[in-house]
């Protein structure tokens, strides 16, 4: 997002301009739409994992009788939302692409903990999703490392 940002340093857009590279308004535009890109990313990323959590996790947790979990991961959805909403309602794009920044590095990397635990929890045949075991092409069916 800062990087993003530096087209729009005055020095840049000097050493640009000087050689003929871009005129301040492409710098311009060239930040804003990389911001926009960069927040437009985050909520696809967002919206995945609240569909992910509503459609996977949440029914896997209540078929291992788990059903205390839920609400954790109905919070998990909430707080999601909100800060999509809180984006959507910012008119500057390099300030969505802040706040995407910590909705990315920070809030959804928190929410992956609690799923990351109920996947620890819940047992395999009742989990939907791919574990890391299948996403690294590991053969479920040898469990001794270096098996070929």
């Amino acid at each position: 997002v800062e990087s993003n940002r530096r087209f729009i340093a005055e020095k840049n857009i000097n050493l640009f301009e000087k050689m003929g590279v871009l005129s301040k308004e492409e710098c311009e535009a060239r930040e804003s739409i990389l911001h926009a890109h960069y927040s437009g990313t985050v909520e696809m990323e967002a919206a995945c994992m609240i569909e992910m959590i509503q459609q996977d996790v949440i029914p896997a947790v209540v078929n291992a009788k788990m059903e205390g979990l839920v609400p954790e991961f109905e919070a998990a959805v909430e707080t999601l939302k909100t800060a999509m909403h809180e984006i959507e309602a910012i008119e500057s794009e390099y300030e969505k692409a802040q706040l995407s920044r910590t909705l990315r590095l920070e809030t959804m990397v928190e929410l992956r903990k609690i799923c990351d635990e109920a996947e620890k929890k819940v047992p395999s045949n009742l989990w939907t999703l791919a574990t890391y075991k299948e996403l690294l092409f590991l053969d479920p069916h040898l469990d001794h490392p270096g098996a070929v």
